[in-house]
């Protein structure tokens, strides 16, 4: 695909090439309702950009270094924002969308690009708070070459994070170029020293006949480097480069590559601008003024009966509203509003709460409406203590409040066909049962969501002699340790959820006591329950107790189930959980190259014995570990110690209590 591109006659091409090329684009802001969801005028702004880059308009190429001004080249691109989506309704080329995927990032970004337009109509871009979750990479942004995006259809765009959109809002101005290097990416540039992400490393081409080789650069502090071919000037003020000059060009060279891209039917570049897209996007005539898009969000989602809750109208798509109308429930204080941006509101009664808001400007109205989004609990505290709650009453689990923040598969929910108890318990729905093509964005990868229990009296109880207690299972589909993602984060709050004060954070083995699960885990007769307990502090033993468990899975992760919570003034036993005294798991198993830790759980202190065999029976490895009851001891096996691939043995031996476990490794 990409030599089809490289092999393109210029010549046959140049009667296909215009004076002027309309593009529409559509930027999809992904949010949390924080600052990534930037202002229509930042978006406004960064198209200013694009164009005046794209059309050589940008006065700073007074800067450029003589030698290469008379390269300087005006692509002939206009991008326009939609002014209709693709339903046929008014936009005006910007869509928001709430959604944990703002904040991913670690190499997941295109599992952020959410509701993607049709790409042979609309040019996507995606703004983010976080493209790859390394700070100190330096990366902004990405996009797919033509010939990588032709197939890969559903990735094809910008991602671009937030502070590198635009001049103004949260736009800085020296990474205001960002979207017009990466639009050259799309229309397969690649960056000067060629096609890697790493400049200054060594030199290298980007088959473009006017940018000579180079090695690519960082900064702008040399403008005559000639560190390839001297006494040859690189073309470091280039849209291509790394360097971040404030004076930056594209080549004619560089031209007629973009125009080659565009004038080609490679991922559908050719569509772009053809009259039916640009009629379908609305940008063939003048600009409709849209009517507003409704929308609101709250400072907390969870509350006591009396506490205040701040509603604030996030509409969008016009920048003008005029008028806006709430509707909070009969039992709110106030029931209804007109307030045109915030509004304070409490709630005279327990349960789930509902909204509605419609908002108007001069071009119509729009209406949103949430149900059952916000909690309201009752701040009296019941009287729990030694009461275990087994969940075989599936009321048990519904008094407690449960949020699925954002609407999706993953999420908390009510099991019934398996238990530590019984036949009922509590599962976090991590495994991910979509496929092709919905699997290919919005992956579990950062999501959360919360349960939160009712208000509970634990005045009875005394510092030293409380206890959070309840078993748990759970499975992964990561063959390694260091790809398990999830984690589990217990909470309380003395405040009616105005804060909250982590108890506990177990991640990895501390959760994952089931080992790989390829298909999707459930909880039959051989699942093996680890017994969780925890100390609370005399800050936590008030009259009015919430426990939250907030639980984070990943993309590998599989089910994790709770059961048999209860407040007590002991901890668990973990005798309960196996009849010789103790439990233990090999985890990742199947291993890769070996690597592979015991999750043991006792119930005493002791020195456990540990024999490693092979298929044979022959001794490879023996070691002591020193083991602390009613806690999880997390043991690292050595890793020299599995110097070929096959099965092994792992032995146990706890005060003449043995247990064996097969450890495959791959």
């Amino acid at each position: 695909m990409q030599q089809e591109l490289e092999k393109m006659d210029l010549s046959k091409l140049e009667k296909n090439k215009r004076g002027q090329y309309i593009v529409p684009l559509v930027f999809h802001v992904i949010h949390n309702y924080g600052a990534e969801n930037i202002s229509d005028e930042q978006i406004y702004d960064a198209v200013r950009i694009l164009n005046r880059d794209y059309n050589k308009l940008n006065p700073d190429t007074a800067g450029i270094i003589p030698l290469y001004k008379p390269l300087i080249a005006n692509i002939g691109i206009e991008f326009r924002l939609a002014n209709k989506d693709p339903q046929g309704n008014c936009t005006n080329g910007i869509d928001r969308i709430n959604s944990y995927k703002s904040f991913v990032g670690n190499g997941d970004g295109n599992q952020s690009k959410l509701n993607q337009w049709n790409r042979s109509i609309y040019f996507n871009i995606w703004v983010v708070n976080d493209v790859d979750g390394d700070p100190s990479s330096g990366v902004l942004a990405f996009a797919l070459f033509p010939a990588s995006a032709h197939y890969a259809f559903y990735w094809d765009g910008v991602i671009v994070e937030a502070k590198s959109v635009g001049s103004i809002g949260t736009g800085q101005p020296f990474l205001s170029r960002t979207l017009s290097h990466e639009i050259g990416h799309s229309l397969n540039l690649s960056h000067l020293w060629g096609n890697t992400n790493q400049p200054k490393v060594a030199c290298g081409d980007d088959g473009v006949l006017d940018t000579p080789e180079t090695k690519g650069h960082d900064n702008c502090n040399i403008l005559y480097d000639s560190t390839c071919h001297p006494p040859i000037i690189e073309n470091i003020q280039n849209f291509m480069e790394y360097a971040f000059c404030t004076n930056q060009m594209f080549t004619l060279g560089q031209k007629d590559r973009m125009l080659d891209a565009i004038n080609s039917d490679i991922a559908q570049r050719k569509s772009l601008w053809s009259a039916n897209s640009l009629f379908s996007a609305g940008v063939d005539g003048p600009k409709m003024d849209c009517a507003p898009k409704a929308d609101f969000s709250t400072n907390k989602l969870f509350a006591c009966v009396g506490n205040p809750i701040t509603f604030t109208n996030r509409s969008w798509g016009d920048t003008t509203l005029t008028a806006a109308s709430w509707d909070f429930g009969a039992d709110a204080t106030p029931a209804n509003s007109t307030a045109l941006n915030t509004v304070q509101v409490s709630y005279s009664s327990s349960g789930w709460k509902s909204a509605n808001m419609t908002s108007s400007s001069n071009a119509g109205t729009g209406s949103k409406s949430k149900s059952d989004f916000i909690y309201i609990a009752e701040p009296v505290g019941k009287n729990v203590i030694g009461k275990i709650f087994h969940f075989e009453d599936e009321a048990e689990f519904t008094s407690w409040a449960n949020f699925n923040y954002f609407n999706n598969d993953f999420k908390w929910d009510y099991y019934t066909y398996g238990g530590y108890f019984g036949t009922k318990c509590i599962r976090y729905k991590a495994y991910d049962t979509r496929t092709f093509p919905d699997n290919t964005v919005g992956s579990a990868k950062g999501d959360y969501d919360e349960l939160i229990t009712e208000a509970y009296d634990l005045t009875s109880l005394s510092q030293g002699n409380a206890y959070l207690n309840f078993f748990s299972a759970g499975a992964t589909r990561a063959s390694i340790n260091a790809d398990i993602d999830d984690s589990l984060i217990v909470q309380y709050s003395t405040n009616c959820g105005n804060s909250w004060v982590n108890l506990a954070k177990l991640s990895k083995s501390q959760i994952i006591n089931n080992g790989k699960v390829t298909n999707e885990f459930f909880i039959d007769n051989t699942t093996t329950w680890a017994a969780k307990t925890f100390a609370l502090p005399a800050q936590a033993l008030t009259s009015n107790t919430f426990f939250k468990f907030r639980y984070r899975p990943g993309d590998l992760s599989n089910n994790f189930y709770i059961d048999n919570f209860e407040i007590n003034s002991t901890p668990v036993s973990v005798k309960n959980v196996n009849i010789q005294g103790y439990t233990f798991e090999l985890i990742p198993n199947p291993s890769i190259n070996g690597t592979s830790s015991i999750q043991l759980n006792t119930a005493e202190n002791a020195n456990a014995k540990i024999l490693v065999t092979n298929i044979l029976g022959e001794k490879i490895a023996t070691f002591e570990y020193k083991v602390i009851s009613n806690s999880l001891n997390n043991i690292e096996l050595p890793q020299q110690v599995f110097t070929k691939k096959g099965i092994y043995f792992v032995n146990i031996d706890i005060n003449g209590r043995k247990n064996t476990k097969k450890l495959i490794v791959q």
